[in-house]
């Protein structure tokens, strides 16, 4: 309940201090959008999302409230022709600044984002650190979900994805990053992907963009190699099957201490090396057995192991199946061999590339394990 009270302030705030509006009684006369829906619906434009409702106070406090959202739909062959179809059934104008994510159908994101990621980018209102997702359900399927956890399918998306993404084992791409990658022109990039589930709104992976069209997916379970390399604070937490006990499994959760990426070229050809120093700690057992400082060695090489194949197996199907570098390797070599980038077709050079990875792993914490320890008893 505390959580949602600071959301629904957080979103009046937005109001009065982005509009320099004080007056309670204009702020209720804004339609304040708090999620927009994109999508192509028998080729038409169609604009869904969310509207937060307000309650004034009393005049005398100067405040509004909100604890709720309706629903808003509109089409056209346009962005403009359906904003002009919103507002004809709209009293009220619309505030984008306090818009918390847009959702792109698959419709929408097949045919390409990039147009309305320029239009994000060129109206004044809204935020360019905006999260962008891809729904696999039309997004307007979404909105209609009861939500339970938040106040609104915008904010559970926007929460779902900041909880994954602080826990390292996600991204969270805004829409400043992504016409970063736009502007480079030859490398693709990674959009959160969701979907329904069981009644609720649910992180389902990956979606793969190049030339910002949707061209394939990655399920989350087949993540940990691009986060690996991509998130800006993995914790990938990681099985190992005990060699003594073939019933017991061994859990870590696992560091980046160290991320390098190097790359060269060769004889006409792309290298980039990969080094990866992880440290890893014990979180338990499914059977307690000790650790000698010999079988820690062996599980460091494991884990190391794992990661490593993780991180080549999403390189290969990038190189085979997407033919993209969705990565950004393109960006370390333009920086250390600026002349020859502008030379070389990078998508051909990407899928040729000779692509090396190392990984070093540490166990720093074995849970207090000591199997030299005397028994008391």
């Amino acid at each position: 309940m505390i959580k949602k009270l600071g959301k629904a302030l957080t979103i009046s705030m937005s109001v009065l201090l982005l509009t320099s509006c004080w007056d309670s009684e204009d702020i209720n006369k804004k339609s304040i959008t708090v999620s927009i829906g994109v999508d192509y619906v028998n080729d038409n434009i169609e604009f869904s999302g969310e509207v937060a409702k307000l309650a004034s106070a009393s005049k005398e406090e100067e405040k509004a409230e909100t604890s709720d959202v309706y629903k808003m739909l509109s089409y056209g062959k346009t962005f403009e022709e359906a904003r002009v179809n919103y507002d004809s059934v709209n009293p009220f104008s619309v505030f984008l600044g306090a818009t918390r994510v847009v959702v792109f159908g698959e419709k929408y994101a097949k045919k390409g984002i990039e147009p309305y990621l320029n239009r994000i980018d060129h109206l004044y209102d809204y935020r360019k650190t905006l999260l962008s997702v891809v729904s696999r359900e039309p997004p307007r399927e979404l909105f209609n979900i009861k939500v339970e956890k938040d106040i609104s399918v915008g904010f559970l998306i926007e929460d779902i994805m900041e909880h994954v993404s602080s826990n390292g084992e996600g991204l969270y791409p805004v829409t400043g990053e992504l016409l970063s990658d736009i502007e480079l022109g030859e490398i693709g990039y990674l959009l959160p992907y969701i979907g329904i589930e069981e009644g609720t709104i649910k992180y389902l992976g990956l979606a793969v963009m190049k030339n910002s069209k949707l061209i394939g997916i990655i399920d989350i379970k087949k993540t940990s190699g691009i986060t690996y390399i991509l998130a800006k604070e993995p914790k990938i937490i990681q099985i190992i099957n005990s060699s003594n006990n073939e019933k017991n499994k061994i859990s870590f959760r696992t560091f980046v201490k160290k991320r390098k990426i190097k790359t060269d070229y060769i004889d006409g050809q792309v290298t980039i090396n990969i080094d990866l120093d992880l440290k890893a700690q014990l979180r338990y057992q499914y059977y307690m057995e000790p650790i000698s400082d010999e079988y820690t060695k062996i599980l460091e090489n494991k884990i190391s192991e794992k990661a490593k194949n993780n991180i080549e197996y999403i390189i290969k199907r990038a190189k085979s199946e997407f033919k993209c570098d969705i990565f950004g390797f393109a960006r370390y070599f333009r920086a250390e061999h600026p002349e020859i980038y502008e030379k070389i077709d990078w998508e051909d050079a990407f899928t040729k590339a000779n692509i090396n990875v190392n990984v070093n792993t540490k166990i720093i914490n074995s849970s207090l394990t000591d199997p030299n320890a005397k028994k008391k008893y």
